[in-house]
C-alpha cells in the first residue's frame, strides 16, 4: 500500500512540473532586406496573432528635434542623421562630386527660402520632411522637422514636431512601407500596422517593449528608434551626431546598430483613438499583450526554433 501511495505521489508531482513551452509558429512569408540583397523569414503564430522575425537592427532618428540639418548636411556635428536619408532617392548611386552638388543645391534652396524648382532639385521627401505651402516646415532650433507615421491624432498641424514619435524618447520599431500605394505589405496583410505593440529580445535574452512607430524602405527590415536601441544595449542617450550613430570617424567601432534581435509584433493591439506615444503606456500594455501571447518562455522557444529552421 505504501508503495502505491508513493507511486501516486510521484505521478502527481511529475504532472505539476511545468512542461517546456512550445513555439507554435510557422513561416508566413519572407521580407526583402538590405535593399533586396537578402531575405528575412517572418513567422506567424497560431492562436493569439503575432509575427516574429530576427535581424540586426539599424537606427531610426525621425521625430527628434535633431534628426536632419541643412547646414550639418552629413550629420558630422550635431545632426543625428545624414540628410540624404530624408530624400526620395536616398542619394543612391551618386558620385562624390554629385553628393557635393546635392548638398550645395539643398543649402542654396534653403538660403533662397525654398523656391519650387530649387526645392524639387533637393528631392526632399515630404513623407519624412513635412511640407507646408510647398516648402519644408519651418526649422526648429536649426533642424528640419522630421515626421513619423505614428503621430498624435489631436494635432492637425503637420509642422508641429510634438505630433510625432520622438526617436529619443519613444521605443519604436520600423516596418516596411508599401512598394506601391495600392498593394498592402505582407505585414499589413497579416494584420500588423502603425501603432501596434511589439516585444524585442536581444542576443542576451534582454526584453524591451515597443510600438510600431514608422515605415521604412519597402525592401528593408530591421530598424529601431534610438530610445529602443538604448533599451536593448544599455547605452546612454543621446548620441553626439550621425557619426556616432553610424560608428564613423572618432566613433569608429562604437556605432548604435543593435546585433541580432528577435522582434515579435502583436497585430491588433494599436489604439487608433489615442496612439501609444509614451513609454509608460507602451510598457504597461505591451506586457499584458505579451503575457497573453505566451511571454518570455514562448519567445525563447521561438528563438531556438527560428535559429534551427
Amino acid at each position: 500500500m505504501r508503495h502505491s501511495i508513493a507511486a501516486l505521489a510521484l505521478l502527481v508531482g511529475s504532472a505539476s512540473v511545468a512542461q517546456p513551452q512550445t513555439c507554435n509558429m510557422a513561416n508566413a512569408f519572407t521580407q526583402p532586406d538590405q535593399g533586396g540583397r537578402s531575405q528575412v523569414a517572418v513567422w506567424k503564430s497560431s492562436g493569439t496573432p503575432a509575427l516574429l522575425f530576427a535581424d540586426t537592427m539599424n537606427i531610426n532618428t525621425d521625430g527628434t528635434r535633431r534628426s536632419y540639418s541643412v547646414d550639418d548636411f552629413w550629420g558630422e556635428k550635431r545632426a543625428l542623421n545624414n540628410l540624404c536619408n530624408a530624400m526620395s532617392d536616398g542619394c543612391a548611386g551618386l558620385s562624390s562630386d554629385q553628393l557635393m552638388q546635392r548638398r550645395i543645391a539643398t543649402q542654396k534652396a534653403k538660403a533662397e527660402n525654398w523656391p519650387a524648382a530649387g526645392t524639387a532639385a533637393t528631392k526632399l521627401s515630404s513623407s519624412i520632411i513635412p511640407f507646408r505651402d510647398g516648402k519644408p516646415c519651418p526649422e526648429v532650433d536649426g533642424f528640419l522637422v522630421s515626421a513619423t507615421a505614428l503621430h498624435k491624432r489631436r494635432i492637425a498641424d503637420a509642422c508641429d514636431i510634438a505630433s510625432y514619435a520622438d526617436a529619443l524618447t519613444v521605443p519604436a520599431i520600423v516596418l516596411p512601407k508599401r512598394a506601391n500605394r495600392a498593394t498592402p505589405t505582407r505585414f499589413e496583410a497579416a494584420g500588423a500596422g502603425i501603432g501596434d505593440l511589439a516585444v524585442l529580445m536581444n542576443s542576451e535574452g534582454k526584453l524591451a517593449y515597443a510600438v510600431v512607430g514608422d515605415t521604412g524602405p519597402a525592401t528593408s527590415l530591421g530598424e529601431v528608434s534610438l530610445a529602443l536601441a538604448a533599451d536593448l544595449t544599455g547605452r546612454a542617450l543621446p548620441p553626439a551626431s550621425h557619426q556616432e550613430v553610424r560608428g564613423r570617424g572618432a566613433f569608429r567601432g562604437r556605432g548604435w546598430q543593435v546585433g541580432r534581435t528577435v522582434t515579435l509584433v502583436l497585430p491588433g493591439t494599436r489604439d487608433a483613438a489615442d496612439p501609444y506615444m509614451t513609454r509608460e503606456r507602451i510598457d504597461r500594455d505591451a506586457a499584458v499583450a505579451f503575457a497573453r501571447w505566451g511571454g518570455a518562455a514562448r519567445l525563447k522557444a521561438c528563438d531556438a526554433a527560428y535559429r534551427n529552421r
